[in-house]
This record gives C-alpha cells, sequence and structure tokens, in this order.
C-alpha cells in the first residue's frame, strides 16, 4: 500500500475576525437547534463566559459579540430537533463537552495512527 506523507503550513484561523463572528453565530445556531430548550441559555452564557476569558483582543471580542447577537437574531438555524434527556445525561456521564483546548482525543488518535 502507497504511502503519502503531506505536510501543510499551520495556519492560525483566528488570524481573520470572521473566524470569530461565524464561530460565535454557529455556536448559538448549534445550541438552538440541537439542545433541549431549559439548556440553551445555560451553554450560551457558558461560552460567552469562556470567550471573555479565551479572547484577548478587544477587536475579536467584538466581532465574537456581533456574531453571538446574529445568531440570537437568525431565524434559520434549520429544524429543531433537540437531543432526548437521556442524550443529555450520557453525554454528561461521558465528561462531554470538552473544552476546545482539550486535544486528548486527537493526541491518542495519531499516537495510534501511527
Amino acid at each position: 500500500m502507497p504511502h503519502i506523507v503531506v505536510h501543510h503550513p499551520a495556519t492560525d484561523p483566528a488570524r481573520h475576525d470572521a473566524f470569530y463572528r461565524l464561530n460565535a453565530r454557529n455556536r448559538v445556531l448549534l445550541a438552538q437547534r440541537n439542545l433541549p430548550a431549559p439548556l440553551i441559555p445555560l451553554n450560551l452564557a457558558t461560552w460567552a463566559v469562556l470567550t471573555l476569558y479565551r479572547v484577548r483582543d478587544r477587536s475579536a471580542l467584538r466581532t465574537s459579540w456581533l456574531g453571538f447577537i446574529e445568531g440570537i437574531r437568525s431565524r434559520h438555524h434549520g429544524d429543531r430537533r433537540p437531543i432526548s434527556w437521556r442524550t443529555v445525561a450520557r453525554l454528561t456521564i461521558a465528561g462531554r463537552p470538552r473544552s476546545s483546548n482539550d486535544n486528548r482525543g486527537s493526541k491518542a488518535r495519531a499516537d495510534t495512527a501511527t
């Protein structure tokens, strides 16, 4: 079986303002579409606090806030199909969702792939 190694330059998506806007907007839209209604405000408040903690650049914070507002105002989040409370419980027991900075899973997969 052929073996090819491909190297891509490491680029930070956060170098573009659209990254912050779309990330915040999509987080809101996904919460509205997939979470049980009582969990939506809790999820969005948690991510708002995490964004304030993680993002140090004022311009990026402003852009992220605009994306958050865009998501709240949007009516185009698709059909609402929330996960069941049983799924919420199973994900919670499994420790999900993890922080987006937690790369243990991807590192473990990379180690086993070699």
